[in-house]
């Protein structure tokens, strides 16, 4: 079963990562240019005036939506995050084989990451902030664990919550510090990697988790 707060988050974005329509084309505007200004000087870096600039709209247009740099901050990483959970998601959904749900899901993830232009800075320059990375961390090991859990009766099992925050943290890693082994440009080496190393240990936890 899944928690009010994914379900808010996810609800939150549509197939093939369009976020909700009922936000305005104003303030998609304004987070896409949020998102080039992240990627040419880093997320901690950006200002209010250099996304106004950007977007090519007035000031107080951005100020009506977004009163503080931190409303801007927060909207950008929530749309960025359910864009991030619809791939992942939609990857998930291509598969009728669980077994192969997790190589889809991981592929998924890390071709996200490595062709969005936020992260993939990110990844080459800078951490996240403490304080987004723990938001982070918990909504994707939130994320992880209602998967592997899937339709089973009641909520994930504590060895389900631990591999879901295993897989969370390791990913975070990968993105701030990528791998040379895997090869995170070999879709093939990728999938393996799930396939001998990730699929198993999600299906240890479903079978043998203690709630």
């Amino acid at each position: 079963m899944i928690d009010g707060q994914l379900i808010e988050i996810v609800g939150g974005a549509t197939a093939a990562g369009r976020v909700d329509e009922s936000t305005d084309r104003t303030s998609q505007r304004i987070l896409d240019a949020a998102v080039g200004e992240a990627a040419a000087v880093g997320l901690q870096r950006i200002t209010v005036e250099d996304v106004v600039r950007r977007a090519g709209v007035s000031r107080m247009t951005v100020y009506r939506r977004y009163p503080r740099r931190d409303d801007l901050v927060e909207a950008l990483v929530r749309r960025e995050t359910q864009r991030f959970l619809a791939a992942v998601a939609d990857a998930i959904d291509t598969v009728a084989d669980p077994h192969e749900g997790v190589a889809e899901a991981f592929i998924a993830a890390v071709r996200f990451a490595t062709q969005h232009p936020m992260l993939r800075r990110a990844g080459q320059f800078e951490s996240a902030p403490a304080a987004d990375s723990v938001e982070l961390l918990k909504l994707g090991s939130a994320f992880i664990a209602n998967y592997i859990h899937g339709e089973a009766p009641g909520t994930p099992t504590q060895q389900v919550r631990w591999v879901a925050d295993m897989f969370a943290r390791l990913f975070l890693t990968y993105i701030s510090m990528p791998p040379t082994d895997p090869n995170f440009g070999d879709e093939a080496e990728l999938r393996r990697f799930a396939h001998e190393v990730l699929t198993p240990m999600v299906e240890r936890a479903s079978q043998n988790g203690v709630a």
